[in-house]
């Protein structure tokens, strides 16, 4: 089943492409959203980076996010930045995207190591010897997956 694409209401405010990716790549948090096998949908808030047009995102080995991937792999993930709410208008300014994909478990020791450096770069460039002593000491307890992004689509009232 291919990604859903749903047309936009306030097709005024839809982002081009370029920009809706561009938003992605520079917000530092989003929430992701899953679906458990009893079909109530989860969303929690997580840190993210971009990587060759995936997002890369980190976990603990278990829990209620992990469960429902496990069970199906279809993610929805949001981000917003720059909200204002304007209460003289009765509305908020603000950008955002949404991440339509499928989560996969990054396997293989290199490669979840590549993966927890992208983030620890993005979030603490500055403290290289944290991450590095960060990742060594708690790679057996991170899962690290990465969303194959299907569709992103962007929104703006600026």
């Amino acid at each position: 089943m291919n990604a859903p694409n749903h047309p936009m209401r306030r097709r005024e405010r839809e982002l081009d492409p370029a920009e809706a990716w561009a938003l992605l790549a520079r917000a530092e948090f989003g929430v992701l959203a899953t679906v458990g096998r009893d079909g109530w949908p989860y969303a929690v808030p997580v840190n993210h980076v971009l990587v060759d047009g995936a997002l890369l995102i980190h976990s603990a080995t278990e829990g209620h996010k992990l469960d429902n991937l496990a069970g199906d792999c279809r993610v929805s993930y949001c981000v917003v930045t720059q909200a204002e709410v304007l209460p003289e208008e009765l509305s908020t300014r603000y950008e955002s995207a949404i991440v339509f994909g499928r989560a996969v478990q990054v396997h293989g020791e290199a490669a979840r190591l590549a993966a927890l450096q992208a983030i620890g770069q993005r979030f603490a460039a500055q403290y290289p010897d944290q991450v590095r002593e960060g990742i060594e000491k708690n790679l057996a307890r991170v899962t690290v997956f990465r969303v194959e992004i299907e569709r992103v689509t962007g929104k703006a009232r600026r």
